[in-house]
Formats: C-alpha cells, sequence, structure tokens
C-alpha cells in the first residue's frame, strides 16, 4: 500500500471514531458530488466508507441522492453496500473500467418526461433510479434482474422513486424464450453474474431462475411504446433481441444503450454469441451502430460501422439508434 493510501486509511480511521463523524460524511459527499472523478474522493470514500460500515454494523444504511433526484438505498447487504458507497459520496457512477457517466449524460438529453425505460439486467438499480425523475409520473420505468440476491435491495430502492413515477421490477431473465428456468452464474459476482459461464464467475454453483422474453412481457403489460432500453446482461444480449420480434415490429425501443464483450475479451464463455452477430441483427431492423465520443466539451454519439463492433479487449458500452431519433434529437449526435 501507498503512503498516500495509509494516509487515507488513517485519517479515515480516525475520523469515523471521532465525535465529528457526522460532519466529516457530510463534506465528503459534498466534494463527492462536486468532484465525483476526483481520485481523492474515491480514495476517502472507499476507505472512509469501509470503515463506516464496519462502525455501524448490522445497523448500517444510507439513501444514496442522484444528480437526477432520484434516490438508492445502500445498506442490508454488506457486498452490495460496499459498491453501492460510492453512488452515495459522488451522486452518480463512476470510478468503473468505463466511466458511465456518459451514458447519464446522454439519457438526460434522450429522456423525457412521459417516457418509457427499459432496464434490462438492472443490478442494484443505478439507472432505473435515475432515469426515474427524468420519465415523471407520465411515464414508466420497467427493470428486469435475474440474480435473486440484488432483488431484496433493488426493491427498497425502487420503492424510494415511486413517487416520481411509475417502476416495475422483474425478478427474471430476459431470454429468446418465455416459462423456461435456465442455470445463472456468479450471484456473488456483483454487476458480472451471467446467463453464460463465463472464467471470471463462479461455475459450480449455478441457481435456476425463471426467463421471459420481451415480447411477452410487452404484450401482457399492454405497452405500446419504449422509448429508451438500457440492456447489460453479461453476454446474453442476442438472446434477448432474438425474443423481442414483435417488438421490434410494433413498437421498437428508439434508443438502445448495450455493453458489449468483444470476442477478444479473456475468459469469455463460448457459449456467449459474437457481439457482431448481435450487431448484424439489429442493423436488419433499422438500428444504427453509435460510440459514446467526447468532442466539443461535451459527450455524444458518432456513426461507426457495424463491421467495428468486435474491435477492442475490455467490455464497452455502445448505442443503437434508430434513424428518426437522429432527426429528432440531433444535439446529441456528431457528424
Amino acid at each position: 500500500m501507498s503512503i498516500k493510501a495509509n494516509i487515507v486509511r488513517s485519517l479515515s480511521d480516525v475520523a469515523v471514531r471521532s465525535p465529528f463523524r457526522g460532519a466529516a460524511e457530510k463534506l465528503l459527499t459534498v466534494a463527492g458530488h462536486s468532484f465525483p472523478t476526483s481520485r481523492t474522493v474515491h480514495s476517502f470514500g472507499r476507505h472512509f466508507g469501509s470503515k463506516l460500515m464496519d462502525y455501524e454494523g448490522a445497523s448500517f444504511e444510507r439513501i444514496v441522492s442522484l444528480a437526477s433526484g432520484g434516490q438508492m438505498y445502500c445498506g442490508a447487504d454488506g457486498q452490495i453496500a460496499l459498491l453501492n458507497l460510492m453512488h452515495y459520496f459522488t451522486g452518480t457512477l463512476t470510478g468503473q473500467a468505463e466511466d458511465e457517466r456518459t451514458i447519464v449524460s446522454l439519457l438526460n438529453h434522450l429522456v423525457q418526461k412521459g417516457d418509457v425505460f427499459f432496464d434490462v439486467g438492472a443490478n442494484f438499480g443505478f439507472y432505473s433510479c435515475y432515469v426515474s425523475p427524468l420519465c415523471g409520473k407520465l411515464g414508466s420505468i420497467h427493470a428486469f434482474e435475474a440474480n435473486p440476491r440484488l432483488i431484496p435491495i433493488l426493491s427498497r430502492s425502487i420503492n424510494l422513486n415511486r413517487t416520481q413515477t411509475n417502476l416495475q421490477l422483474n425478478a427474471v431473465a430476459v431470454g429468446r424464450q418465455s416459462n423456461t428456468y435456465l442455470p445463472f452464474f456468479g450471484t456473488d459476482r456483483i454487476g458480472c453474474s451471467s446467463l453464460h459461464r463465463h472464467q471470471w464467475i463462479d461455475q459450480d454453483s449455478p441457481v435456476l431462475v425463471p426467463v421471459t422474453t420481451i415480447d411477452d412481457y410487452v404484450r401482457e403489460s399492454h405497452i405500446t411504446r419504449i422509448d429508451v432500453m438500457k440492456i447489460d446482461i453479461e453476454g446474453a444480449e442476442l438472446e434477448a433481441f432474438e425474443g423481442m420480434s414483435e417488438t421490434f415490429r410494433l413498437c421498437p425501443p428508439g434508443v438502445i444503450f448495450c455493453e458489449l464483450i468483444p470476442m477478444n475479451v479473456s475468459g469469455r464463455a463460448e457459449t456467449s454469441p459474437a457481439p457482431s452477430a448481435m450487431a448484424e441483427f439489429l442493423h436488419k431492423k433499422g438500428y444504427e451502430l453509435f460510440r459514446i465520443v467526447e468532442a466539443k466539451g461535451r459527450f455524444g454519439l458518432r456513426n461507426v460501422p457495424i463491421s467495428s463492433i468486435d474491435d477492442g479487449s475490455n467490455a464497452t458500452n455502445v448505442v443503437f439508434a434508430l434513424p428518426d431519433i437522429k432527426r429528432r434529437r440531433p444535439e446529441v449526435f456528431f457528424s
């Protein structure tokens, strides 16, 4: 551990044990919301937060206030709470391998009051909760999460936002066939669990989870539009899209945010369809592929060829959009 890390850890330990613990926590939260990408803030957040959880024990819980006005629950499950603490201190989603504040910035422009948002692979609810006030009471959010360990925390977070919009939690996996059960791997790898046997997750103790298709869900829920979809299900995205044939015909999502695991990512399961197959599938449905880029001091979307989809050695976020979105939201797109 570096000298700086030792200093941060020592100061955090002193702050948590002092009578000024509450003031230190408030100061760190204000600093985090003001400077969400600061490495110093992240370091103090991790160390101070960990010490705070140890100090309060089973009684530890906090409410995360997101930059959009949405809220999330933090507590009850120590492992999840530790991951969630950076949301608490910064008010956004940062510190990841890929800084997903880029997606947040785009959602602020793309989601409007009354919109319908699908969150496929909701994890512990950041995007559902963030988008909640953007959709408003006239809109709705439909969250899908297969990992049973996440459901109690996700449920509490969603309940915090019910006064702002209509949220529906679905404790199911999304796939190509409904009314089935499939093995689900790595329930303890929060954010990395999957229907596929990737080498970075526990392959020996899967749990069976129920599966639905988007088509069946849309039909049974009488949904007539999907404005924005975010899908991140660790390499099972193509199966989900194959279960959306009717949805693509009747009410296709205008914009799809999707995390890709390129073929050359180490440890990727061979059973997981290639991202290029997914991109070709969506291309035939009329979607164009866009990369998220920064230019002119802001984040936006730049059109790239479908053939570039398997580039890279790390998971990356891309966007698929229908042509009419580019006409209606030109400020989001770069030439």
